[in-house]
């Protein structure tokens, strides 16, 4: 009989986030380091999840509180993923024939505009993520609050950006501390890869 075997999940090589706008090489190895242990323990979690279900353990206790944990560890994962896939240093600004800036103009009248949503959002109170999705049905492109890693994600939405606004993703990066939230909000958008981003659309 076939068993259950995970598929191992591999860090991603970031080594190119340096010399970014604002956000210290630093505060980039604290980020990483991170967002390598949620690696980590998404495949230490789904391994263990394997040996239950292999063993025939899929209505023991510990199965069930690792299936309610894996969303926060692989989103934890992913999500950190979309972040740094979104970032470069020497970043452009988003211009106009950008497809996903033709996208946002159509919808909330200018770049601008949009901006300011998702800056709205990423400015609540709490700790969380700052989202841009597009609805793969309609077109709709809009911005979306999720604090825990697992819940409130739209069901068949498409993520486009992630904004961190965890502490974690700008508790070092400015000296002296206290870090500013806002500063770094300002300093993500001076990074964003454009052309990543639009190509999520697809």
């Amino acid at each position: 009989m076939t068993k259950y075997t995970p598929i191992e999940y591999k860090p991603k090589d970031y080594t190119h986030l340096r010399g970014l706008v604002g956000i210290t090489d630093e505060q980039i190895e604290v980020h990483l380091k991170l967002y390598k242990g949620y690696v980590s323990r998404t495949n230490a979690l789904f391994t263990r999840v394997a040996d239950l279900s292999n063993d025939g353990k899929t209505g023991d206790s510990s199965f069930q509180e690792l299936k309610r944990r894996a969303g926060w560890e692989w989103d934890g994962m992913r999500l950190h993923e979309y972040y740094f896939d979104g970032l470069k240093a020497n970043a452009d600004e988003l211009r106009d024939d950008n497809a996903f800036a033709k996208k946002v103009i159509a919808q909330f009248g200018s770049i601008d505009a949009w901006k300011a949503d998702l800056v709205g959002v990423a400015k609540m109170p709490g700790v969380g993520w700052a989202l841009t999705y597009l609805d793969p049905s309609n077109g709709q492109i809009w911005n979306h609050w999720v604090e825990q890693h697992q819940n409130g994600h739209p069901a068949g939405a498409r993520l486009l950006l992630a904004l961190d606004v965890w502490e974690h993703a700008f508790a070092v990066y400015r000296k002296p501390l206290p870090a500013d939230r806002a500063a770094y909000i300002d300093d993500f958008f001076a990074n964003v890869d454009w052309k990543v981003v639009a190509g999520r659309l697809a």
